[in-house]
């Protein structure tokens, strides 16, 4: 399935369960969220994110509700749920989506699919690149100097500074080949291998938004 009806899928059920706030429809949302996960990847991995997120924040809700609140349990318990489903929601449609068939998918708006692209490799570069500064601090504490990165001001002169400039210049050289490959010409772009994409799910990104929003807004 396309990643953009992925997106809009996820979207819509964010819509309905916002908007309707109920417990039995979080509740069975974040069910068949799950199910969609559990049969497309034949494993749990979707459901223990789930699980891992929505531990402390379902504690947050017990401390916050049941002194303080009128409802107690109730209110707390449709929070939790509420955030359950969301979150199932969310990572089901993630599960479900590469960053080369999104960036790909939106290739008729080329400067959209670049900064999708960026944002969304953002943070496993910024990972890598932080495991580097490290590996490089490690090397730097094992010579003669003895270097050290405790506290704040070295903090951020042999770790964050590193790290930042090493961004930009990943960054500024990506900006290269774009402004070769034409990025800012005008003009419809094509891709080597497409994104499927049919009339049916095309249609379907249309309705699924505003079936939920006159769902929600009438009912």
């Amino acid at each position: 399935m396309n990643p953009l009806t992925w997106i809009v899928a996820a979207s819509s059920s964010w819509i309905v369960v916002l908007g309707f706030n109920e417990l039995a429809l979080s509740a069975s949302v974040a069910v068949i969220a799950q199910l969609i996960a559990l049969v497309r990847l034949r494993n749990f991995s979707v459901l223990a994110t789930t699980v891992a997120l929505s531990i402390p924040v379902s504690l947050s809700m017990l401390i916050i509700h049941i002194p303080f609140g009128r409802n107690d349990w109730s209110t707390a318990l449709d929070l939790s749920v509420r955030f359950i489903a969301l979150m199932s929601a969310f990572l089901t449609a993630a599960s479900a989506i590469t960053i080369t068939d999104l960036v790909k998918s939106l290739s008729h708006m080329p400067r959209v699919a670049y900064i999708v692209g960026s944002a969304v490799q953002l943070l496993p570069q910024g990972r890598d690149t932080l495991g580097s500064v490290r590996y490089a601090n490690h090397l730097r504490a094992h010579s003669p100097r003895q270097h050290s990165t405790r506290g704040l001001s070295k903090t951020v002169k042999f770790v964050v500074l590193p790290l930042i400039t090493r961004l930009l210049s990943q960054g500024a050289s990506r900006a290269i080949p774009l402004e070769v490959s034409g990025l800012e010409r005008t003009g419809q772009r094509t891709v080597l291998n497409p994104v499927a994409d049919t009339t049916l799910q095309k249609v379907l990104r249309w309705l699924m938004p505003i079936a939920a929003l006159v769902v929600v807004v009438w009912l």
